[in-house]
């Protein structure tokens, strides 16, 4: 079988996940986001990657000693950044609102997340592949400012709707200084939410050890993220439980009718889990470069999984026609970076 068809089967899977993984945060009552970021994040990135391992690679552990005290810390330190990058994230989308932020995260943590794993690997690529992956990037960055700008329009229209009146006009009162402020905290969380991807291709030591060790590649990719979890936790921990003392919502966890956005933080948790392992073994099949293309493909199907969530869910129910177009225009766009990126990564195996 062509190792591409599993490859990109792998970070479909993962990209599903991800486009769902917001998905409980519209379902829940009782939680701020700081409730729902530590408990989901505990799941997500301690307790079941730990019942992985132990299940499908015992090694790792004696992998991850192999590695080296440099490559651990490396991984732990990009960890610990994108960790940060999820906390970064809320504050950003709170400041400037869903549409502007998402888009400016996302495309930053394309650019970054993609062109960083490819320079470090400039010379295993020919001249031709590297052209038609950089325009496959530079698609996907489009295709995110694009589906931006549709979600733009779309707020523009809730604005002057009579039920939101009050937060339109909130939000075109919002002083320049203070969106820029937040802008600042977006373009910030996308370059911390790439550092995942980086700390993910800089532990392909940990993987190298493991298959030494007898792992198949495969499961020998699953512990490349363990450290990187270990370093993300910790940012989220300090984050998040700093904001919960601040605020007094640690007292949401006790509160009557929390046990539903409990399941349902564990829910988030286990699609975020999902939304990244199978995306590493995706990226082990396509390649030298599966950490370029793996990524700028993945964030990209996320995009269109996560915006056809929104059409089934009614958030673009009564959308005006413009912003409808410019987001099919942006998906479109999507679609072909997918297809550049995959006709590029193809050339570098010729």
């Amino acid at each position: 079988m062509n190792p591409f068809v599993p490859g990109f089967a792998l970070i479909l899977l993962a990209a599903v996940s991800g486009g769902a993984f917001a998905v409980p945060l519209k379902m829940q009552r009782r939680y701020q986001w700081e409730n729902t970021w530590l408990l989901g994040f505990l799941f997500a990135l301690l307790i079941i990657p730990l019942v992985v391992v132990t299940i499908f690679l015992p090694v790792w552990s004696s992998a991850i000693r192999a590695a080296g005290a440099a490559t651990i810390m490396t991984a732990m330190a990009f960890g610990f950044l994108w960790g940060w990058g999820a906390v970064t994230f809320a504050v950003g989308i709170t400041a400037v609102g869903l549409s502007i932020g998402y888009a400016t995260i996302m495309g930053v943590n394309t650019a970054v997340g993609s062109i960083i794993p490819m320079l470090r690997r400039w010379n295993e690529a020919p001249d031709n592949a590297k052209v038609v992956i950089l325009a496959g990037i530079a698609l996907c960055i489009l295709g995110v400012a694009i589906c931006g700008r549709g979600g733009m329009l779309r707020e523009r229209k809730a604005g002057s709707d009579p039920l939101s009146a009050a937060e339109g006009a909130a939000q075109r009162s919002l002083p320049a200084r203070v969106f820029m402020i937040g802008l600042f905290w977006c373009v910030l969380s996308g370059f911390l939410s790439a550092c995942a991807n980086l700390g993910f291709d800089f532990a392909d030591r940990v993987a190298q050890e493991a298959e030494r060790l007898g792992a198949g590649p495969l499961s020998a990719s699953v512990g490349r993220w363990i450290t990187v979890y270990w370093g993300g936790y910790s940012a989220i921990l300090l984050g998040c439980g700093y904001t919960m003392i601040k605020k007094g919502t640690w007292k949401n966890y006790f509160a009557q009718g929390s046990a539903r956005d409990f399941v349902l933080s564990i829910a988030l948790g286990s699609l975020h889990f999902l939304a990244q392992i199978p995306y590493g073994m995706g990226a082990h099949y396509l390649g030298p470069l599966g950490t370029t293309v793996g990524w700028a493909v993945n964030i990209a199907l996320s995009l269109l999984v996560a915006n056809s969530f929104g059409f089934f869910t009614g958030e673009w129910k009564g959308a005006p026609k413009a912003s409808t177009d410019t987001l099919y225009v942006g998906l479109s766009t999507l679609v072909l970076a997918m297809i550049v990126l995959a006709k590029g990564n193809s050339m570098v195996h010729r």
